[in-house]
């Protein structure tokens, strides 16, 4: 008799076992499946990034590319594949866009950076903000002083000006490729000093 239990124990055990290896394996195809699809539509098209998480596809492509067209093609290939549990959302973005973007991105943390190498204006940071194409980009600073203390407003201005001249080196001047910009300094409240 107990022979019989151990073996029915150890039947069931193994049954389970087969099952819940077969459930990994299903679910592994499905992402090896979409990691496919997404690899072809990069091929494909110009794709700036993808990502997924368990319910979405997002895609950004450029500007060059039909946002529509690509998201039919990514939806067709997931029902082909048998894939329904994801929502698929691309969206084109402005190569020009994209590339200022990343040039003020890359020339503000050179700024933080070179300001930082000045014991004065160690402990400054910058803050993001949205680079458009038609509008003059905006450097945020963020000065670790309160707009309320003494001597805010000359630190602030002392600052801008350190930050100007950097901005006005050959090497920044080209980088920048003649883009307008303004100066904003903020207190460490998130108040514009100057």
């Amino acid at each position: 008799m107990k022979l019989i239990r151990n073996i029915l124990f150890f039947s069931c055990f193994a049954l389970l076992l087969a099952a819940c290896q077969n459930a990994n394996t299903t679910s592994n195809t499905k992402v090896t499946k979409l990691d496919d699809i997404l690899s072809d539509i990069s091929d494909k098209y110009a794709v700036l990034s993808i990502s997924s998480d368990s319910r979405n596809v997002n895609v950004e492509v450029e500007d060059t590319e039909d946002a529509d067209k690509v998201k039919e093609n990514i939806k067709r290939q997931l029902k082909e594949n048998g894939i329904k549990a994801y929502k698929v959302n691309v969206r084109e973005r402005s190569v020009k866009q994209l590339e200022k973007e990343n040039r003020w991105l890359k020339i503000e943390r050179e700024a933080v950076s070179h300001l930082r190498e000045n014991e004065q204006y160690k402990d400054v940071t910058y803050k993001m903000n949205e680079v458009t194409l038609k509008k003059p980009v905006t450097i945020a600073i963020v000065a670790p002083i309160t707009k309320s203390d003494e001597h805010a407003q000359e630190y602030s201005e002392k600052l801008k000006k350190e930050v100007n001249t950097f901005l006005q080196t050959k090497d920044i001047k080209n980088q920048s490729k003649g883009d307008f910009y303004k100066i904003v300094i903020y207190d460490q409240d998130d108040e514009v000093i100057s």
